[in-house]
């Protein structure tokens, strides 16, 4: 039976891309879950000789019904999904006293809201396939650091889900935490605090690739049957 059906948001740049990548790389059929339609048709092409398959969706996972749409689509096409990976987020970083609610709004709406709907598309189906719930948390899912109050509750709320599936569908569902650090992509670039922008700018561009987060996800993986990956916390090497 095929086990590499898998449903990825936010899968045009970033971790999801570079995961979207390395598991279509690996012979994965992925459905790609995004808003930027150029990026995915690009991607999509880049992987045409692959050995696996890219299936793009444009839509946005504040949408709930183009995430609905996208994972019947995938589920009729496939016969079923082994995995999800509700990767679309962001971060605004800003000291609370500064906090812009739309900016806080924002955070909650993609990086819990999307993740709900995304999981409560694809759960039932996961759970019939005895599938894999990767779910993309951060340090901040653990710590909680100046400047970044709500995004870290955000990522503290995604860690309860985790959490949360892997006791209630203990039997059906393997579910695992990705925790990176500092990732070497667009991220910081949200930040509409000039300053706070400038200062930690050098910190991502040191961090550690997408490409590295995403072989740790396909570790995750490809444990199957042997283990499950709980958590796994990434963070730059420094030396």
């Amino acid at each position: 039976m095929n086990h590499n059906r898998i449903f990825i948001t936010g899968a045009s740049s970033g971790i999801g891309a570079a995961t979207a990548r390395t598991l279509v790389n690996k012979g994965w059929q992925v459905a790609a879950f995004a808003r930027n339609a150029a990026a995915l048709e690009a991607l999509k092409s880049e992987l045409a000789e692959a050995t696996g398959t890219l299936m793009p969706f444009v839509g946005d996972v504040t949408d709930p019904e183009s995430v609905i749409a996208a994972v019947e689509q995938a589920v009729s096409e496939w016969g079923g999904l082994d995995a999800v990976i509700p990767n679309a987020g962001l971060g605004y970083f800003d000291p609370l006293p500064q906090g812009k609610l739309a900016e806080w709004h924002e955070m909650v709406n993609i990086n819990i809201n999307g993740v709900l709907t995304t999981l409560h598309a694809t759960l039932p189906v996961l759970a019939a396939n005895k599938g894999h719930v990767i779910n993309i948390g951060s340090l901040a899912a653990r710590q909680v650091f100046p400047n970044s109050g709500v995004y870290c509750a955000t990522k503290h709320a995604v860690l309860a889900l985790s959490e949360s599936i892997r006791l209630e569908y203990r039997n059906d569902v393997a579910v695992t935490t990705i925790n990176p650090g500092a990732v070497n992509t667009a991220f910081i670039d949200k930040t509409t605090n000039e300053s706070l922008r400038a200062d930690y700018r050098p910190q991502f561009d040191e961090g550690m690739t997408a490409e590295f987060v995403a072989d740790a996800i396909a570790t995750a993986l490809e444990a199957r049957g042997r283990g499950v990956f709980s958590e796994i916390t990434l963070r730059p090497d420094r030396r």
